[in-house]
């Protein structure tokens, strides 16, 4: 039974909404014979702001270690900026995926330009960095805003005053979207695709709402057989190039202990045994 870690940049006490939603959602999209958990950060309470975000990073890296220890075949970071990505990669064996890229790469079979319409405006700059990443800015229409921050968008699925204003805010975002010629909407993060999910929204004039967790579920799952059918799934050539056992060795045990990183303090105590034998 394929096994998928689910990762959020949240925590379920600070997306009581949110949390459940996905959960179910997500039992729902995968396939019958996948097993997929779902998991939040240590902290994850402030995804407003890039410091705190990159502070979040330290938790993904080593639930993603710990992911491979524990016989998962694949992990889902499950938030638009891709937190820790390419980071995660460079150190596991088993494929890693993020919320961003693989919902960019999904609309770019579905239409020939997307958009992206997130609930914070700090968002922007970080979405433009990752589109250039991936090689995509011909393919982006336009960056729209909701207003709102992800924790009152949490508050929206249980108060209907609130999910009105926010289904009037994603729609107006999404036709300026339209209007510079997207044909794809990406919802811009988790939640606010589990918010239009639970409110029954999908296109727009026309233009597909592209379910991210769906894409990224399924993304997951054949990354899998994909993995299983070669041996292999990310290139070692240069970006993700992985480091040596003697490296990990030497400094991994120190910097577990620096930042309290049981995964990775597991991985060093096997490094230590690899080459003793």
């Amino acid at each position: 039974m394929p096994k998928i870690l689910y990762l959020s940049m949240s925590r379920e006490e600070y997306s009581p909404n949110y949390f459940p939603f996905l959960r179910d959602y997500v039992d729902q999209v995968k396939s019958p014979g996948t097993e997929v958990d779902l998991r939040g950060t240590r902290v994850g309470r402030i995804d407003s702001f890039r410091f705190f975000e990159t502070l979040d990073w330290i938790s993904i890296l080593d639930s993603v270690i710990g992911a491979e220890q524990d016989g998962y075949d694949a992990v889902a970071i499950g938030n638009i900026l891709d937190p820790a990505l390419r980071e995660a990669r460079s150190m596991v064996d088993i494929p890693v995926l993020g919320l961003g890229e693989t919902s960019m790469l999904t609309s770019c079979m579905m239409g020939s330009t997307f958009s992206l319409v997130g609930v914070n405006p700090y968002f922007g700059g970080r979405f433009e960095e990752n589109v250039a990443k991936y090689g995509l800015r011909d393919r982006l229409a336009s960056i729209e805003c909701m207003g709102l921050t992800p924790h009152e968008l949490d508050a929206c699925f249980s108060d209907e005053s609130g999910r009105e204003k926010a289904i009037e805010s994603f729609t107006a975002a999404a036709r300026a979207s339209l209007e510079k010629g997207a044909e794809v909407v990406i919802p811009a993060g988790g939640r606010l695709t589990a918010f239009l999910n639970a409110v029954g929204l999908r296109e727009v004039d026309g233009a597909p709402l592209l379910d991210g967790t769906v894409s990224l579920v399924a993304a997951a799952e054949s990354a899998i057989r994909i993995r299983q059918r070669l041996g292999s799934f990310v290139s070692r050539r240069r970006l993700y190039a992985k480091a040596p056992v003697d490296s990990i060795r030497k400094a991994a045990g120190e910097y577990a202990e620096g930042y309290n990183l049981p995964a990775l303090g597991r991985l060093a105590s096997d490094s230590t045994d690899i080459t003793k034998d």
